[in-house]
């Protein structure tokens, strides 16, 4: 499959499901140390805000400026390109985004309007085996899954399943 960027893909409840039963694990500070930069990839305010206070930056940074909450808890980053992507929706802007980025190897930091959370998808569709994306899991803390072909196969199969206009 390849994913188009003049398209939006929107969550339906088959590709929710899908998600929710495969939603990696807890992971801590530790384990991201481990990681070369130059393969983590991070999504959430809470998860961002981590990273910068171990001095930890990642190849992408996607943020939403506001927590579960509706908080503002991580400030914006110069730099920072902003994105549109509505709630249950992954929108073509996004991935274009983060394909461009991952391919051309730059940093980038995204702020996006809207919702973050289903940019791990996109992520783990184009970056490398081996990598790791960390996001934020409501309640629990941080949560990591390490790309492999398994993991970018399902990430396949979620966004077969997901409406795209």
């Amino acid at each position: 499959m390849q994913l188009r960027s003049d398209r939006d893909y929107i969550l339906t409840e088959e590709s929710k499901i899908l998600i929710q039963n495969h939603n990696g694990k807890l992971t801590d500070i530790e384990e991201i140390k481990k990681q070369n930069p130059r393969f983590l990839y991070a999504v959430g305010d809470y998860t961002c805000q981590l990273l910068d206070r171990e001095k930890i930056e990642p190849q992408i940074m996607v943020f939403d400026l506001t927590t579960k909450r509706g908080e503002t808890a991580y400030p914006d980053r110069p730099g920072s390109i902003t994105v549109e992507n509505p709630q249950s929706v992954i929108s073509g802007k996004l991935i274009e985004l983060i394909r461009e980025s991952i391919r051309e190897g730059r940093k980038v930091k995204v702020k996006v309007i809207g919702e973050e959370d289903l940019a791990v998808l996109p992520i783990i569709f184009y970056a490398p085996v081996n990598s790791l994306v960390v996001y934020g899991i409501p309640n629990l803390g941080t949560g990591s899954i390490r790309i492999n072909v398994e993991v970018k196969e399902l990430a396949n199969s979620i966004f077969e399943k997901m409406e795209v206009k």
